[in-house]
């Protein structure tokens, strides 16, 4: 008997042991069904930014940008000479970058001013790499030039393209590759990133139905208004993961290991996955406390981040102040995951309405997966964050967007195969899910203010939750829509003209040119919404704590469909975040969480105008935002002066700064 207690024993263990990391407790357990989330608590930087502890680097070349030589020469040369983990210093002042753009294409090594308001780099020049040619100021890559499409911009193929034969379930983190070329076993985050993908479904067939998951990146009134969602990665495989590999067994076909787990639930041998990656990569880098001015750069992207997982760009001011129309990308991460974004002050240039302008995204993603966008300031961009081609599991958490004229005044997914994203703690005018290049699917919106037209004026989007065609098995949970320039709660789906200002739209068609797409009922036949609250169902929308306003309605679960259903909740509690376990350093005295139904007495405005019901605060890039004074270095255009560390302490970059002794700067 007691050894048949010990083999059951060991039996258990051995089946929890095998249970999928996807399976394991998320704070989102017992809200959102597993097959419709992620683990977002492993995004960003494994274990966060590491420079804090890192030395300064102290070499002659280093020393040099300390004795007045602060060029793009002069700082690629210290880059290339410090050692692994240290930090390259760029003193105070205000340096001209005009004879070559900056270059960290190494891994192991931090780019650190003295500060956003004390180190300030214009750029007046430009450079290519990494397969593209567009021009941009700083490359923060590896120098590899594969992309996953080589023919359909002009790139060149990745180094490797092998079958995945085995491995499929949602959660697995073992799968089976047909080869392994190149590729480095190591921590999440440190090993080769690979990037997993599977062929598209066709016309008419979506898994396990047509009314269900849809994976198309083409034209047609089944797919997209214009295609083309899928520029960098493979032609026809629209959904894509990057992973890390951790391990490698076998000698063909082989066994690899990866973190995380596979991302999606609709994996399947019939539509023939594959991996694809390039050799060169970089680890364990960033730029930090720094202002980087690109208004006379004549680039086309700023800072430009590819090949690589534990990046960040964290406590920089980024501006760019031109009055053309031309398209600029601030910041463009593409094949990467595991970067960060942190406690940024973007400024976009000086669009208007009219004439209309191209894109001016503050951040643009690119076959991403496992980022973290966070706390971070938008002044006046077209849109703050767009995923412009297939990507996953990122978080887009707890930014301010302020000042937006032209766009969604939030997110906008803008391609293909956009899904498992979480956007939590948002305050923003709108989050626009369109159809232009692709569909996009299993996204999460929690504890995020849709505040309307208060701090932001979208001449072209006035809606809160915009889910046209084709988005679907989405999660709203926890969210606060209030504002007088929303017109009523739900749209029409069939409404075929512009769509109004509603809460949530939700199936529109869309009013993108190219092909006309249907409407589509499955959007809101697939959609989870729970304890969000709203002006119109309140009968008390300027309370202090109105719950009247919140809608626990089961109605509005999604528990009774076929495929990828959705519990109804047992209860009615809420985490504080769905990927952070604890309140993080950076928020400081603000409350924590700041913005849900359970939140009472908010400080955040509460108004006719701008009605909360009392359940939203000031989230701390807001915070921040309010109190800074205008930089009269940029006249009348309102750009803030910014300090990382003056508005959220030490906790912009895991650990405080300490800056370097025996050395003097001398600004010429």
């Amino acid at each position: 008997m007691r050894s048949a207690r010990r083999f059951l024993c060991f039996l258990a263990l051995i089946l929890v042991l095998m249970v999928p990391i996807s399976a394991h407790a998320q704070q989102w357990s017992g809200i959102i069904a597993p097959s419709r989330a992620a683990n977002w608590s492993t995004a960003g930087v494994v274990g966060d930014i590491p420079s804090g502890s890192w030395a300064n680097c102290v070499t002659s070349a280093c020393n040099t940008l300390f004795g007045g030589t602060v060029t793009g020469t002069s700082i690629n040369s210290a880059i290339t000479s410090a050692p692994n983990n240290t930090v390259v210093r760029v003193p105070a002042g205000t340096f001209t970058i005009s004879d070559n753009c900056i270059n960290l294409t190494r891994s192991n090594v931090a780019l650190r001013g003295a500060g956003a308001d004390q180190t300030k780099l214009s750029f007046n020049a430009s450079c290519t790499g990494g397969g593209l040619g567009s021009p941009r100021s700083i490359n923060l890559m590896s120098g590899s030039a594969g992309i996953g499409a080589g023919t359909t911009v002009g790139g060149t193929n990745p180094d490797n393209q092998v079958i995945w034969s085995a491995g499929y379930a949602q959660g697995a983190t073992s799968i089976t590759l047909s080869g392994v070329s190149g590729l480095t076993a190591g921590a999440a985050g440190l090993g080769s990133i690979i990037f997993l993908d599977q062929l598209d479904d066709v016309a008419g067939v979506g898994f396990p139905t047509v009314n269900d998951v849809i994976q198309c990146s083409v034209a047609g009134v089944w797919c997209s208004n214009k295609g083309d969602g899928n520029h960098w990665g493979r032609p026809g495989r629209s959904m894509i993961q990057a992973v890390t590999v951790t391990a490698i067994s076998g000698s063909g076909p082989f066994t690899v290991s990866i973190s995380p787990g596979v991302a999606f639930p609709t994996v399947r041998s019939s539509q023939i996955p594959g991996a694809w990656w390039n050799n060169t990569q970089i680890h364990n880098s960033g730029i930090e406390n720094m202002t980087l001015d690109f208004t006379n750069a004549g680039g086309t992207y700023g800072t430009f981040i590819k090949d690589g997982s534990n990046l960040w760009l964290v406590g920089n001011r980024i501006v760019n102040t031109a009055s053309d129309t031309g398209a600029f990308y601030t910041n463009w991460v593409m094949n990467s995951a595991h970067v960060t974004m942190r406690s940024n002050y973007i400024y976009g240039k000086n669009t208007t309405c009219n004439p209309f302008p191209l894109e001016n995204y503050g951040i643009t993603t690119k076959e991403v997966s496992d980022s973290l966008f966070e706390n971070n300031i938008f002044h006046h961009t077209n849109n703050a964050y767009v995923p412009n081609d297939p990507g996953d599991r990122n978080v887009f958490s707890y930014n301010w967007v302020v000042g937006s004229v032209v766009g969604g005044g939030g997110a906008q997914p803008h391609s293909g195969m956009i899904g498992m994203d979480l956007y939590e703690g948002n305050d923003w005018q709108s989050y626009y899910g369109d159809v232009t290049h692709g569909t996009h699917m299993f996204l999460t919106f929690y504890r995020n203010l849709f505040d309307g037209t208060a701090n932001n004026n979208s001449c072209t989007v006035g809606q809160a939750l915009t889910l046209m065609t084709n988005n679907r098995f989405n999660n709203a949970v926890a969210n606060v829509f209030g504002s007088s320039s929303y017109s009523q709660y739900e749209d029409n789906v069939n409404n075929t003209g512009g769509a109004p200002n509603a809460l949530y739209v939700l199936g529109w068609i869309g009013n993108n040119s190219g092909t006309a797409v249907n409407a589509d009922s499955n959007v809101k036949r697939t959609l989870l919404r729970w304890g969000n609250w709203d002006q119109f169902t309140s009968t008390n929308d300027t309370g202090t704590n109105d719950l009247t306003g919140v809608r626990w309605d089961s109605s509005e679960v999604p528990s009774g469909i076929t495929n990828f259903p959705n519990p109804v909740p047992a209860n009615q509690n809420l985490p504080a975040s769905f990927y952070l376990s604890s309140k993080p350093s950076w928020f400081g005295s603000a409350p924590f969480p700041a913005i849900g139904p359970d939140v009472s007495n908010g400080n955040a405005p509460n108004t006719s105008s701008t009605p909360t019901g009392g359940h939203a605060n000031k989230i701390p890039s807001r915070r921040c935002f309010e109190g800074l004074t205008n930089d009269s270095a940029y006249g009348s255009l309102s750009i803030k002066s910014f300090n990382a560390t003056t508005c959220y302490g030490g906790g912009t970059s895991g650990t405080q700064v300490v800056p370097p002794t025996g050395l003097q700067a001398v600004v010429q």
